[in-house]
């Protein structure tokens, strides 16, 4: 590869132990990836803080000791738990242990503590173009997609060492002939614009979008923009990173790099065309949501990825005034910006005054299921929805946040039936 006279200084070590260990860990994953060089990074977004073992807690630990520190503003991603009322949620003390021990690390090495899975609602989102470094699925993709900047599927602890080298090995979606979309999938004329007034429908598409698509860059042409929210954007990014391995997807006419159909694919054609119909959706609407689940509902959960401030007022509009069921919890997760700014608006008091518990920090797939003896969960998440079975055993309900608050409310499943019954 070739090195610039301080990546050369960084690999002999002359700017430390931490750095060099960076450098040699990113030199021998270019050399891997066939990278010729490096280029500079302007942030990083580590997910290596939910706590999944010993080794993990030990490495950010001897960085620290070592003397490392971060050269580009470096954000956290959700931990595992409420680092204030973990045991409100019934979280073993061995995990809040660790979770301390992750935070104390990272801010040793000079972490921003923005503790989220949307940082780009936060104020911590970098430029159109600009380079970086950034894990956490729904993360990766709302970057490369919607804002335009440009990482690879970075994963914890790896992004800790992009952070503190400042700089990543030059393959995959940095370069701009990567970028470009392969195939096509085309929404079906049987999909109605009317039909994404429902939220619901940019998590089906989503979903359909990324089983077909897998772990390549292709584009999706025929996306109205009625209800093209940034929330509903940030579904789109997280479900379609979950359902398939997405990093990058275009929108025809909505994203930017794919203003047109001969933008998103470099002027070159489609290598394959496929079409999403209703047949499809109803396929994605099956495998996200428990039909079978009609009875009590145990918990409603959402804020995966962590609810914005706008979604708050959304969710206090949607309840106007009604009281969670006594048999059933509500947890919304979000951060500690939204919480405060929530706090400070009085909006905060006024949805927890109706019965909802409102978490930060941490992740609601680390929801403890065997603690609370959980049999039921309903969420408006695709993304939770495409994992819950895989990460508590549950298969749950899915709805808009809507159906959310009415089941919520009438302590039993309530939907408002899928849009194109109607």
């Amino acid at each position: 590869m070739k090195l610039t006279e301080y990546e050369k200084e960084l690999l002999d070590g002359k700017h430390g132990e931490a750095a060099q260990m960076s450098m040699k860990v990113l030199y021998d994953l270019g050399e891997y990836y066939g990278a010729e060089e490096f280029v500079e990074i302007t942030a990083c977004h580590d997910d290596s803080t939910v706590y999944f073992g010993e080794a993990q807690v030990a490495f950010a630990e001897h960085l620290a000791d070592i003397g490392a520190k971060f050269s580009v503003p470096t954000s956290t991603n959700a931990c595992a738990l409420d680092m204030k009322r973990w045991d409100l949620q019934k979280h073993e003390s061995s995990w809040m242990s660790a979770t301390r021990r992750i935070e104390a690390a990272h801010i040793k090495m000079g972490a921003i503590p923005t503790w989220s899975c949307a940082p780009y609602q936060l104020g911590y989102s970098p430029a159109f173009g600009a380079q970086v470094a950034f894990a956490e699925s729904n993360v990766i993709s709302f970057m490369n997609s919607i804002v335009g900047a440009r990482t690879n599927r970075y994963a914890g602890p790896l992004e800790l060492l992009c952070g503190i080298a400042g700089r990543v090995p030059k393959f995959g979606l940095h370069i701009t002939e990567n970028r470009y979309a392969e195939g096509l999938v085309v929404l079906g004329d049987d999909i109605k614009e009317e039909m994404f007034d429902d939220p619901s429908m940019f998590n089906y598409v989503a979903y359909a979008y990324g089983k077909i698509v897998g772990n390549r860059v292709w584009a999706l042409q025929g996306m109205p923009k009625r209800n093209l929210t940034i929330d509903n954007l940030k579904q789109f990014a997280a479900t379609a990173a979950s359902s398939g391995g997405i990093a990058l997807f275009h929108l025809i006419g909505i994203t930017p790099e794919a203003q047109t159909l001969e933008m998103a694919f470099g002027g070159k054609e489609p290598k394959e065309v496929v079409t999403i119909g209703l047949k499809e959706l109803k396929e994605a609407e099956a495998e996200l949501c428990n039909f079978n689940e009609e009875g009590p509902i145990d918990l409603v959960s959402m804020g995966c990825p962590h609810f914005s401030c706008a979604e708050f007022q959304e969710l206090e509009h949607a309840l106007a005034g009604r009281k969670i069921h006594p048999d059933t919890a509500m947890w919304v997760f979000t951060s500690r910006t939204n919480y405060a700014d929530m706090e400070s608006s009085g909006l905060l008091d006024r949805i927890k005054g109706l019965g909802v518990q409102i978490f930060v920090d941490g992740c609601t797939m680390e929801y403890p299921t065997a603690a609370w003896g959980t049999k039921s969960i309903m969420t408006n998440s695709g993304k939770f929805a495409t994992y819950c079975f895989n990460k508590v055993g549950i298969h749950p309900v899915f709805g808009n946040l809507q159906d959310c608050v009415e089941t919520a409310v009438a302590g039993k499943v309530v939907r408002g039936g899928s849009i194109w019954k109607n």
